[in-house]
């Protein structure tokens, strides 16, 4: 199965009741033993990064700090993955299970005072906060489909953002600006990425190609958007303009790349990667694709990297 897959307790479930996002988005990656170590950075980061591990033993959320730390913020037993931060960087979202279905949560940064955010029966998964911090995007089944749902910052006023729409939506961004948001549609088996107004009026597709492209996300200025693609046989990381043109590989290789984020600067790109019978790793590159580094060097499964917004 071509895809790359978020596998937690509860989104296995899923995938058993057969939706279509769980079992058709994404790869399943190898998890490793994990053996704590720090590693000694090999570049200057603009910013701290958060990411989600199983270093720990199960699935946690990590933050690796500018100065090579990496502390852990999340120690449920549970699993607890896809953080991002909020605009002023004191606090993180979270998707978890810890409730028995998964939950979107939200913690301060230093993993104290956490709590739940949409406490719902259905599936919730991988939070993205407004620019301005009102509100958090997320996806749920909670209608039946995967949709695009909006929720204010403390929970309240959810909102289906894409119930118009046919097939399976999910893993949406803001725009910078927070006028727009990005998302991927899975319809007719294949996954393109849609573009539409932050309250989910006309959308359009920006790629259109017979294969999976999504988990999209915004440069800084958002000129571009990253995303993940297996359009070329394997899922590599890939770099367009923000209306769809200008598309270029970013990488290139047998690894199972995804789940990538532009750093604050807009100078380098963050994401998961896995090798054939390797460890998954946080990796960055450069937009053009040079410099690549790997960053977490753990023997461990690291995964879904978010950047620290910058004061």
């Amino acid at each position: 199965m071509n895809w790359w897959v978020v596998m937690a307790r509860g989104k296995a479930n899923l995938a058993r009741r057969g939706c279509p996002l769980v079992a058709a988005l994404t790869l399943v990656l190898k998890a490793g033993c994990g053996d704590g170590t720090a590693p000694e950075l090999p570049v200057a980061l603009p910013s701290a990064i958060a990411f989600d591990s199983d270093r720990s033993g199960n699935r946690d959320v990590f933050v690796l700090e500018t100065d090579g730390r990496v502390r852990q913020v999340t120690t449920d037993p549970a699993f607890d993955g896809s953080p991002d931060w909020s605009p002023d960087g004191a606090r993180i979202a979270f998707y978890t299970d810890r409730d028995g279905n998964t939950e979107i949560y939200v913690a301060d940064s230093d993993g104290s005072n956490p709590r739940n955010l949409t406490n719902h029966p259905a599936e919730d998964a991988h939070p993205d906060w407004s620019p301005d911090g009102r509100h958090i995007l997320f996806h749920s089944d909670r209608a039946g489909d995967w949709d695009v749902w909006v929720m204010n910052a403390d929970g309240a006023s959810t909102l289906n953002l894409t119930a118009s729409q046919p097939g399976d939506q999910g893993f949406a961004a803001w725009s910078p600006d927070g006028a727009q948001i990005a998302y991927h549609l899975d319809f007719a088996g294949f996954t393109n990425i849609y573009v539409a107004q932050a309250d989910g009026s006309d959308p359009r597709p920006i790629t259109a190609v017979d294969a999976f492209s999504g988990r999209p996300a915004w440069s800084p200025d958002g000129a571009r958007i990253v995303f993940q693609s297996d359009r070329a046989g394997e899922n590599d990381i890939y770099v367009m303009d923000a209306d769809g043109s200008n598309l270029r590989a970013v990488t290139r290789d047998a690894a199972l790349d995804g789940a990538a984020a532009w750093s604050p600067d807009g100078r380098w790109i963050a994401f998961s990667s896995q090798p054939p019978g390797g460890d998954a790793e946080v990796i960055l590159i450069r937009p053009d694709g040079s410099e690549r580094v790997n960053l977490t060097r753990n023997r461990a499964f690291d995964a879904w990297p978010d950047w620290k917004p910058l004061p």
